[in-house]
């Protein structure tokens, strides 16, 4: 029987009403193309970064809390690799979690499920057909190197992520609140904290550039805005949709 690794953060749904703008601005940013996948439920948009599949974009999930005033608006969403999806979709519920997709099979990648956590947060459970090697977050340039959630609620947030990934958790006192770092298997995995002045709740990717500086200005030019300037090879940005991503220094 093959062993599935729990826990990993495996990849990320780029979820927004406007995926044709959204699929020019990562392009002109980050040089991601995309694939067409079909399926029965209708056609899939991959996320492709250096001929690898990292990603994809979808329609915003219904009912997600919306902190704009209006649309059109952007959500990340992350898929969390699962041994058993009908197992893990049950602890889900049990936790508080509403699965707004039983599992079920998604062409040869897997059985795949899609819930919002007990906060409202949009998150995927995927239980694999193939297990691929760990890189942990080292990957290359312009790939995902870091997951985070800005949470209201830190407490009720890390508990449920623990209960369903099997995490262990490191607090890290910061200026404004408290890190919460989730661990697995020797490795992290994804953090938790309040949220910074100007970001919205929600998870949101870390991507890894050659150049932070120049990537932020390009973004800025692109309409993005800027939280963190560029500083000890980290920035934060908000895209035209009103969501995060950090950039880190290759």
């Amino acid at each position: 029987m093959m062993e599935i690794p729990a826990g990993r953060i495996v990849s990320f749904d780029y979820q927004t009403s406007q995926p044709a703008k959204a699929q020019t601005f990562f392009r002109a940013l980050f040089g991601w193309t995309t694939q067409t996948l079909t399926m029965s439920t209708g056609s899939y948009a991959t996320i492709m970064s250096d001929g690898r599949r990292i990603g994809g974009y979808t329609a915003p999930l219904p009912h997600t809390p919306i902190y704009r005033f209006s649309e059109p608006y952007a959500r990340w969403m992350p898929h969390f690799q699962v041994v058993n999806g009908h197992e893990s979709a049950a602890k889900a519920k049990n936790h508080g979690a509403k699965v707004l997709r039983e599992p079920s099979a998604l062409l040869d990648i897997g059985r795949f499920a899609v819930a919002q956590d007990a906060n409202g947060h949009g998150f995927a459970m995927l239980q694999p057909s193939a297990v691929e090697g760990d890189p942990g977050w080292a990957g290359p340039p312009n790939s995902f190197c870091w997951a985070e959630l800005y949470t209201l609620n830190t407490s009720s947030s890390v508990s449920f992520y623990k209960a369903i990934g099997g995490y262990t958790e490191t607090k890290t006192p910061l200026p404004d609140g408290t890190y919460h770092l989730l661990e697995r298997d020797g490795a992290a995995r994804a953090g938790l904290r309040m949220p910074m002045s100007g970001v919205q709740p929600g998870w949101f990717v870390w991507i890894r550039v050659p150049e932070v500086a120049a990537t932020a200005a390009r973004a800025q030019q692109l309409e993005a805005t800027i939280v963190m300037p560029a500083a000890n090879g980290m920035a934060l940005l908000v895209d035209p949709w009103g969501c995060a991503f950090g950039l880190a220094q290759a």
